[in-house]
């Protein structure tokens, strides 16, 4: 599908363009170590003779003066957008003009005043920095504490438009010696009729369907038995229109890839108007707390040790006027998506020579990806971090070695940077993300040595400073263990039997990786006397090499799993010949759609358990607003809720149905009239024998944790109708809050 690194790549002729001076402004030549490097076929010989239009090393980079002022322009029109938010008071508006002005503006100004940076670059450049500032400069903000959000947010943008106006005016004054603008690529290539409309059409069915579907509770299969077949439709549109442009225009399969996630992303967005995962509600939780009290203490635990995903939101929600971020974490996945598209085409930029090819990739990569960390959290923050990370220290094997724009110390600084935003977020990325550059160290892929160093140290440093938060997640029992590689299980109840989807499910992501899998292998075999390819096969096992001395809760093989993907992806690649022919096209579009049917299923197959329903995170803060934090709330099911990090205190008081009633007196037949008056006794006597308030004794009836119960086995649908019933008619219980099917109780029972 895409040659090896170091091949020839084979462009249309550029338009011929005339000396510039070195003196000119914005167009420096690039240094020159004098030695050119060589290029090699995927046999790894030498190339007998570049195709036109490739770069040879120590080349003069073309001047990017359009680049640099298309930057600078949207970041004006995103100071526009959050300007006009303030006028209409949209905290929507202002919210996507800080985005915009973080992204193009904060993001793109370390290489605006670069004359020989390339457009994936500077993006790529942009989604690290864009990342990394808010992470680092809301940690320091909120643990030390010293809570100013305007003031840090006009001092980086007073300095970003500094540095956009002298790169305008240094391109403008350039133009005004009789320069020429020239762009990245060589124009827009015409792209075929046929795919342009399948394209559109595409976009039109699934856009139509998603919207015209409405509110969905979701069930088995979530939306998907729901929603209209012209989404299906769509999808087909989409995969057909990425596998028609042959190469012939990038505008079209990136276009195509875009709207790929899009519709696999907004989707649900639309649909539930929630987010799909139950553990988002502990995050949204801590960002409303931090917008509360403006300081973390971070040896309360982990979740305000490293906080700094938590941080930048709670920042960035202050600046928009935005008090309640379930809307930002509804539609996280499709931001961190785009994001990691960028992060992509610069790692996959690196390691291909077509630009098709690229992102055709990518698509898959897409499809492949069903594991589910894109939710909001700083998983996916981490994750996104090292996808840009991999992309910076990679030589640019197109642009002539590691000059590209971006070398030496400004590398190095940039890196350090990401490293510290990475310890302050997430306690395991830094070490998969440092891992792998160990490794591309060891297969003399990357220099200097030290590259690692940038992103491990200030992990290392950081683990330290917060050692009595991580005693409790790490143990030398847990060293080689053969069940760190498990996932997590659950015993079916006696007489019970899972429902077919949570096999579905575990199988269809299964499949969707094999597949990448088998064609990683093909790809290896064919270039076994290259470096390179051991160096990518190797990336995958660091995050197995960390499972092996920390099962991470038992979720550490998708963790691995995730950052095994983008480089078996790049392993992929060389399984297809040189010069790919139509079948080639053929072969791409079935496993498009294979893949995109493991997608569906492994991703949305379980959402009847995973979707977070209004009523209950309305019950939770319903709650929160009556209970003391040293109450006790009991899940009348065995699924996730949302959750808070720190109400109530300490996380046991969060009660589960095995302790305070055996689990066969609760499933194993339907509830009598006198249980919940038992099960209320119980529940006294458990917050009693706690020390806790055991005054304070509240019960939660979840249909997603029923239907998280009933999905894998653990009681029955009517089981768990009975049981709250039993509460609802008995005197023993009284209904605090009730909504769509949820029921929050409290215990009035007089004491015994």
């Amino acid at each position: 599908m895409t040659d090896v690194p170091g091949t020839t790549r084979a462009m249309p002729v550029s338009e011929p363009r005339a000396p510039q001076p070195r003196h000119a402004a914005g167009n420096e030549a690039a240094p020159h170590d004098g030695a050119a490097t060589a290029t090699f076929t995927r046999s790894g010989q030498r190339a007998a003779k570049p195709e036109p239009g490739e770069r040879q090393a120590g080349e003069k980079e073309p001047g990017n003066g359009a680049a640099t002022l298309t930057l600078s322009a949207l970041f004006a029109v995103s100071l526009l957008v959050f300007v006009g938010g303030r006028a209409t008071d949209s905290g929507t508006l202002r919210l996507i003009g800080l985005a915009g002005a973080l992204f193009f503006g904060v993001g793109t100004a370390p290489l605006q005043l670069s004359g020989r940076a390339r457009l994936d670059l500077r993006l790529g450049v942009a989604g690290v920095v864009g990342l990394s500032v808010p992470l680092i400069v809301a940690s320091v903000m909120v643990l030390r504490p010293w809570w100013h959000p305007v003031l840090a947010a006009s001092a980086l943008g007073a300095a970003a438009a500094g540095v956009h106006a002298w790169a305008c005016i240094r391109v403008l004054a350039r133009r005004a010696q009789g320069g020429r603008f020239h762009s990245d690529g060589d124009g827009i290539p015409s792209a075929p009729a046929a795919g342009v409309m399948l394209l559109a059409w595409g976009n039109a069915l699934w856009c139509t369907a998603a919207v015209s579907t409405g509110h969905v509770v979701p069930g088995v299969f979530g939306f998907l038995p729901r929603i209209s077949v012209a989404w299906y439709l769509g999808l087909a549109c989409l995969l057909a229109g990425i596998a028609l442009a042959r190469g012939r225009s990038e505008w079209q399969v990136m276009s195509g890839v875009v709207s790929l996630l899009a519709a696999l992303t907004v989707t649900p967005a639309l649909v539930y108007g929630m987010p799909r995962s139950q553990s988002a509600a502990k995050h949204i939780d801590l960002v409303q707390a931090v917008l509360q009290a403006h300081y973390l203490n971070r040896g309360a635990g982990i979740y305000q040790a490293y906080s700094g995903f938590f941080s930048g939101i709670a920042w960035l929600c202050d600046l928009a006027g935005i008090h309640d971020p379930t809307g930002i974490a509804t539609w996280w996945p499709f931001v961190i998506g785009l994001l990691g598209l960028v992060e992509l085409q610069l790692l996959f930029g690196r390691l291909a020579a077509s630009r098709y090819q690229i992102w055709a990739l990518i698509g898959l990569f897409v499809l492949v990806n069903a594991i589910g960390a894109d939710y909001f959290s700083p998983q996916s923050v981490g994750f996104v971090l090292g996808l840009g990370i991999f992309g910076l220290v990679l030589p640019d094997r197109q642009g002539g070695g590691q000059r590209s724009g971006l070398d030496g110390d400004a590398r190095i600084a940039l890196l350090t940077a990401a490293g510290c935003a990475l310890a302050v977020t997430h306690e395991l990325s830094p070490y998969v993300v440092g891992g792998v550059l160990v490794v591309l160290v060891i297969f003399r892929i990357i220099r200097p040595w030290y590259v690692p160093a940038t992103i491990l140290l200030p992990a290392l440093g950081w683990a330290l400073a917060n050692r009595h938060d991580l005693s409790g997640f790490a143990s030398f029992a847990e060293l080689g263990n053969l069940s760190n590689f498990t996932p997590p299980k659950t015993v079916v109840t006696p007489g019970l039997q899972r429902l077919p989807i949570v096999g579905q499910s575990s199988h269809a992501l299964a499949l969707g990786l094999l597949i990448l899998v088998i064609l990683a292998g093909v790809g290896f075999v064919r270039s076994l006397a290259d470096r390179w390819s051991w160096a990518v096969m190797a990336c995958p096992g660091v995050g197995l090499v960390l499972i092996a001395a920390n099962p991470y809760g038992n979720e550490g093989i998708f963790r691995a799993a995730l950052f095994g993907i983008p480089w078996l992806a790049a392993v992929a690649l060389r399984a297809v010949p040189d010069r790919p022919r139509h079948w080639v096209t053929g072969l791409y579009v079935v496993a498009a759609a294979v893949l995109c049917g493991t997608y569906l299923v492994a991703m949305f197959g379980l959402d009847n358990a995973d979707v977070i329903r209004p009523g209950d995170l309305q019950a939770l803060r319903t709650y929160q607003a009556q209970a003391s934090a040293s109450s006790y709330l009991l899940i009348l099911a065995d699924g996730d809720v949302p959750a808070s990090v720190d109400f109530p205190v300490p996380i046991d008081h969060f009660v589960a149905w095995n302790s305070i009633i055996a689990p066969a007196q609760v499933r194993a037949t339907t509830p009598a009239a006198g249980d919940a008056g038992v099960l209320a006794r119980n529940f006294y006597l458990y917050g009693q024998a706690a020390g806790g308030a055991s005054h304070e004794l509240y019960a939660l009836y979840s249909p997603a944790s029923v239907a998280y119960s009933v999905d894998y086995g653990l009681e029955t649908l009517g089981q768990a109708q009975a049981w709250r019933d039993q509460l609802l008619a008995s005197p023993d219980w009284r209904v605090v809050y009730a909504s769509g099917g949820t029921y929050l109780f409290r215990d009035i029972m007089t004491p015994p």
